[in-house]
């Protein structure tokens, strides 16, 4: 499967409660109807000290292949439904598409009520990107999976076919999910944590790193 990441912003013409509600009650019908989409869910950002990401939230869709993607991007639901609709409420010279695929660290229970923290990562430079990759979830996945509280780890790597012609702005994206944004905080706060966060820098650019903390409206669950 492919992980679309599909990072967004709000018009600036509409206030947070205002973008969520529409994204939630009007657009999330519409973009349910694209059958190519296995998997649709909402990442809605929440409030939480530290987070740095420009965006409002991502809508997430899993996708069987690249063609099945390509499907989508020629089909009526997608032009003329779901496309159509995002200049309602997105600002789209603030938006980012990110084709991923998911390595699960921790399985777990994903959707509200749980809360789940989102980190767009950058390797740092000169490391080469099989080497990022492979530390990445031997070493700092490990670490991860220590965290007390934590529901589910899924790391979203960057499909290889992104780096064919320039080098992306993100190599990935990590989520990690728990009961509460207490829960998480608590966990960040923990010895485990605390080497979580130490361990960041030997293989990401922290200066780039971008973070928020959301929670889920799962509006197709399967198909």
């Amino acid at each position: 499967m492919i992980h679309i990441h599909y990072f967004i912003t709000r018009k600036p013409t509409l206030g947070d409660a205002e973008f969520h509600r529409y994204w939630r009650e009007t657009h999330g019908p519409i973009a349910a109807r694209i059958q190519q989409s296995k998997r649709y869910v909402q990442s809605h950002r929440i409030p939480y000290a530290g987070t740095n990401s420009p965006y409002d939230g991502e809508a997430e869709v899993l996708i069987e292949s690249l063609e099945s993607l390509a499907q989508l991007r020629q089909s009526r639901e997608y032009l003329e439904g779901a496309l159509a609709d995002e200049r309602n409420f997105i600002d789209l010279t603030r938006v980012e598409w990110m084709a991923t695929r998911d390595h699960v660290i921790v399985d777990g229970p994903t959707g509200a009520p749980l809360v789940k923290g989102v980190w767009q990562l950058k390797r740092k430079a000169g490391m080469p990107l099989g080497e990022f990759r492979k530390y990445w979830i031997d070493v700092h996945g490990a670490l991860g999976a220590k965290l007390p509280g934590l529901r589910r780890y899924v790391q979203s790597h960057l499909m290889d076919e992104a780096y064919l012609y320039a080098e992306p702005a993100y190599d990935g994206v990590a989520q990690l999910w728990f009961d509460s944004a207490d829960a998480m905080k608590a966990a960040f706060d923990s010895p485990a944590g605390k080497d979580l966060t130490a361990d960041g820098p030997k293989f990401i650019d922290n200066a780039k790193l971008r973070f928020f903390v959301a929670q889920e409206n799962i509006v197709v669950a399967a198909r």
